[in-house]
Formats: structure tokens, sequence, C-alpha cells
């Protein structure tokens, strides 16, 4: 599949009282993901105050509890690609004697802005290009 995959650490400080990786630190793997991707394709020297990204919506789909001790993986792909924003959707997996079980998935609208004139912008061509590669 297209897109990225990363290891994802879990932390104790990620469970909640019920010994389960709490709800709200899936949206912090799903960045951890993006942020993978978008290095794909924006430099480390990118001024994000000039061509930035607005984060419009998150959603979350919860499959499976994760515990401390589960190997996951996350995975990020982008999706429709519009005029100003962009999908990416996200696949957290437990992977188990070599098979991955779905955790969670979700899907984040990014919206391209720009800072210095306060409102969106179309998605650069370079960064569609690149998104193309990166559908699933």
């Amino acid at each position: 599949m297209p897109g990225i995959s990363l290891p994802i650490q879990i932390r104790f400080a990620d469970l909640d009282m019920a010994h389960h990786v709490h709800n709200a630190v899936y949206l912090h793997w799903f960045e951890l993901a993006r942020m993978e991707l978008l290095r794909r394709f924006i430099p480390p020297g990118h001024d994000w105050k000039k061509l930035g990204l607005i984060l419009a919506r998150n959603e979350v789909d919860y499959r499976q509890t994760i515990h401390l001790h589960d190997r996951i993986v996350g995975h990020c792909h982008a999706g429709r690609i519009g005029t100003r924003s962009f999908d990416l959707h996200y696949r957290i997996v437990r992977v188990k004697d070599g098979q991955e079980e779905l955790c969670a998935e979700g899907r984040s609208v990014m919206v391209c802005f720009d800072y210095a004139a306060n409102g969106p912008i179309a998605v650069p061509q370079e960064w569609r290009n690149a998104l193309e590669q990166l559908t699933a």
C-alpha cells in the first residue's frame, strides 16, 4: 500500500485507568504518522508561516483496545485531494504472529493555508503530485 508505516512505542502514560490506551492518544499517533508522511515531500527548512496547513477535521473509529505490551504500527496514506484541502487516512494495527490486526482507523482533513494572508490557498502542485503518489 502506498503511504508510510512507522512503529509506535506505547508509553505507560498512554494508558488510562482501564489499563488500555486512552482514546485521545490515537490522535497523537495519527499526528506522528501525518508528520512522517509530510516529511516525504516537504523539506526540513520549509517556512510554515508562508505555506502552512490547518487541521480542519479529525475522525477516529476505535476497533480494538491496545495494551502496554502490544506491538503497534501506524499507517498513513493520502485520499481525496481537493482544490484547497486533502484527506489523510490512518490505520493503527497490532502486529501479532506476523499478522496485522486493525485497532483503529481515522481520517484528517488538511487545509492549505497562507498565514501571512490569513486565508486558505490552493494545494501547491508539487504537494499535489507527491500526495497522488501516496494515495491508496
